[in-house]
């Protein structure tokens, strides 16, 4: 589990990773990160420059491929996560588990798939996981491509960010205009800020890991939860 910021958790948060502490769960925060990054592996140069959320969605990409285990958020959540990682012991072609998705719940917006990309994900959406909760098998052909594909988008996103840093947590572009969250913009009240921050809600993560869910169908499963 992930809690990049300096915020305080709330009561639901720490509800919610309450309910994790019968598990073997690290919670990874600014303070401890430097125990989970390999000295061979460094952090991508446009990390420190990345919101707080983005951190997390490149995070949970450099721990699932050098690392493997589950990742969560820290919300609310009924899983048996003992079953879960009974299955991908049983099921060796299995290379990630998750949720599955819920259309226009948590699926992510389709911001640069072309048509094609598009058609194929919406087919099969009830075949999908989304990102915040998962299991991972490290190094399998999925989570190489997931991080190789990652760590491109960063590299040309590097030369924008230095000049253009993230300044708030939930900082985010929007076609058309910047804009920055104080809070999930489905919670109120919400302040909306123009920012020149380039990178997107989902780029980094959803925008690869959906595509690359399709490619490797037979080798996903969506029934945890």
């Amino acid at each position: 589990m992930l809690w990049l910021g300096d915020e305080v958790m709330n009561e639901n948060r720490i509800a919610s990773l309450n309910n994790l502490s019968k598990y073997n769960v690290k919670l990874i925060t600014k303070d401890n990160i430097d125990e989970y990054i390999l000295k061979d592996y460094p952090l991508h140069p446009a990390y420190n420059y990345l919101s707080t959320v983005h951190k997390s969605d490149y995070l949970r990409c450099y721990l699932m491929y050098h690392y493997g285990g589950g990742y969560s958020d820290v919300k609310s959540i009924e899983i048996n996560w003992d079953a879960c990682f009974d299955k991908m012991d049983q099921c060796k072609h299995i290379m990630m588990m998750g949720v599955k998705t819920i259309y226009g719940h948590t699926y992510a917006g389709i911001e640069e798939w072309d048509e094609t990309m598009k058609h194929n994900i919406l087919s099969n959406m009830d075949r999908l996981f989304y990102m915040g909760y998962f299991i991972c098998r490290a190094k399998t052909p999925i989570v190489i491509e997931w991080y190789n594909e990652l760590h491109a988008r960063l590299d040309r996103y590097l030369p924008i960010l230095i000049d253009n840093p993230a300044t708030f947590t939930r900082e985010c572009f929007s076609p058309g205009h910047g804009c920055a969250f104080d809070r999930p913009i489905w919670e109120n009240p919400n302040v909306s800020i123009t920012t020149n921050y380039p990178i997107s809600w989902n780029i980094l993560l959803a925008q690869i890991l959906y595509p690359l869910q399709y490619k490797y169908l037979n080798s996903i499963d969506n029934t945890m939860g």
